[in-house]
């Protein structure tokens, strides 16, 4: 066999898709698109929202659904596009390790969608979006927040500002200690059930010698 036979042979066994057909798995990909933003939305529980970063998992679902298209419709397209997508690197970095997930799970369903397993990308999209669901709103956790507490030259009652740390969380640990002549700061490590009330920072407000009181979310390993 030439070739000119093999050539001709890769391409009389590509399948040509329609625009129809086209839109129709692009609209595919875009619901489950749609639910995997809703979810990440719904479900999310940093401080600081990303909504770029949310569109971002609508549109790498979509690229994967074109690119398992182009791999289906062709075979000398798909054997190129598998010689480029090699030497493609992506340094981004990503903090936390949910967001991770998502593209994960955006880049699985736009291949599911792109070779047309509907079914598959359907039961798949809402069996990891019920589980997804389940872990974040599961009861009982406990959330991070660092609590700053700052005094001036007053000493602050340190005996009973562990007391009230111990009344307003589950758990706590001093991580940091500043102290100069007109100033004292400290930085404690707290773990809440729930979400942290402002009735909290009242109480650490009112021992003696504090004069100001910050709180910070603490997300996995990221801090906001």
């Amino acid at each position: 066999m030439g070739k000119d036979e093999i050539f001709n042979y890769f391409y009389s066994n590509s399948a040509e898709l329609g625009i129809k057909t086209t839109i129709i798995i692009m609209l595919g990909g875009l619901v489950i698109g749609l639910f995997i933003y809703l979810t990440y939305f719904v479900t999310y529980r940093g401080v600081a929202y990303n909504a770029r970063f949310n569109a971002s998992l609508v549109v790498i679902l979509l690229i994967c659904v074109v690119i398992m298209l182009m791999i289906s419709s062709n075979i000398v397209i798909s054997l190129g596009i598998v010689g480029a997508l090699s030497i493609v690197r992506f340094r981004t970095a990503v903090k936390d390790s949910r967001d991770t997930v998502f593209i994960f799970w955006a880049i699985a369903e736009g291949l599911s969608v792109g070779s047309q397993n509907f079914k598959l990308a359907l039961v798949t999209t809402l069996f990891i979006g019920v589980i997804i669901a389940g872990i974040s709103f599961v009861p009982g956790g406990r959330n991070k927040y660092l609590v700053i507490v700052r005094g001036g030259e007053e000493q602050i009652d340190f005996a009973e500002l562990k007391k009230v740390m111990r009344g307003v969380g589950s758990h706590f640990k001093l991580r940091s200690i500043n102290k100069d002549e007109s100033h004292q700061e400290m930085i404690f490590e707290l773990k809440v059930r729930g979400q942290m009330e402002m009735e909290n920072v009242e109480l650490i407000s009112s021992v003696e010698g504090v004069k100001a009181v910050n709180w910070v979310a603490e997300a996995g390993e990221n801090v906001g």
